[in-house]
């Protein structure tokens, strides 16, 4: 090796060149101060006592306390294993954080990319519903633009009384409804009963967990929303992802499948009297 290679060796383990001619000073082995490394490295006085310190932080040397303080080197194999490890942790965190970036990009980039692609936008697919106030008018106006059918999947049906004018109305038009709803619930019986009293079909579902409630109307609209509290926190606050509107043929057809099979499963209860 000639003697100008262990310093270019340094340089591409990543160390300047004023860290590389300090370093193969102390690697002789003798403890020196500062201005002893500074004087033999041919290094200026301001800038020796950084370049110890940088090389003290990659783990190629110790400070030996006193007046003046001492720099002593650590054994090649530990200190440069020091230095390997520094550099695998600091690409870890590089790569990590272009990871992050990445994915931000991404998230701003992919829809764009698939709008042009497909032609299509996401607000093509969903119209996201900021609150409650505003699916239970959008809910009101399907079904009193209902003309076939209506299909409605709930809990409890709490919300009824805000739309049994209007059922009613749609019934009168002719239109065929059937309603989903948890019939066991003693909360639900009176609304079940005003339920079949105006000739409404109406079942329970086998399972009662079901996370999604919504309205499905002539087979091509269709308001929902997802229920997202996680199993554990049964009897705390419940929580829904925004609800939304579709009038998307594509995921219409997923919640009328849906129905219709939770339909075929559920069955009919005879409520108190």
């Amino acid at each position: 090796m000639s003697p100008s290679e262990p310093t270019e060796k340094l340089r591409q383990l990543g160390l300047t060149e004023y860290e590389s001619q300090a370093y193969l000073v102390l690697v002789q082995g003798a403890q020196m101060n500062a201005e002893e490394v500074a004087n033999t490295a041919n290094i200026p006085i301001p800038r020796v006592y950084g370049v110890l310190e940088s090389l003290r932080d990659i783990g190629l040397i110790v400070i030996i306390e006193g007046r003046p303080k001492k720099f002593e080197i650590i054994s090649p194999e530990e200190g440069l294993q020091n230095l390997i490890s520094l550099r695998k942790r600091s690409a870890e965190d590089s790569l990590r954080q272009l990871e992050e970036t990445s994915q931000e990009v991404k998230e701003v980039l992919s829809p764009i990319f698939w709008r042009e692609k497909l032609r299509i936008k996401p607000e093509d697919l969903l119209e996201s519903l900021d609150n409650l106030a505003l699916t239970e008018k959008q809910t009101k106006k399907l079904i009193s633009e209902a003309q076939t059918t209506l299909d409605i999947f709930t809990d409890v049906f709490s919300w009824f009384k805000e739309v049994d004018k209007i059922l009613a109305k749609a019934m009168n038009r002719g239109v065929k409804i059937r309603v989903l709803m948890n019939m066991e619930h003693p909360i639900t019986h009176p609304t079940a009963k005003k339920l079949k009293s105006m000739k409404i079909d109406v079942r329970q579902p086998a399972d009662l967990k079901f996370p999604v409630r919504g309205t499905l109307a002539d087979s091509s609209k269709v308001v929902f929303l997802i229920w997202a509290s996680p199993e554990r926190n049964r009897g705390h606050p419940r929580y829904v992802y925004r609800p939304s509107f579709s009038a998307n043929e594509g995921i219409v057809a997923i919640f009328q499948q849906s129905f219709e099979y939770r339909w075929q499963q559920g069955k009919s209860k005879n409520l108190p009297q």
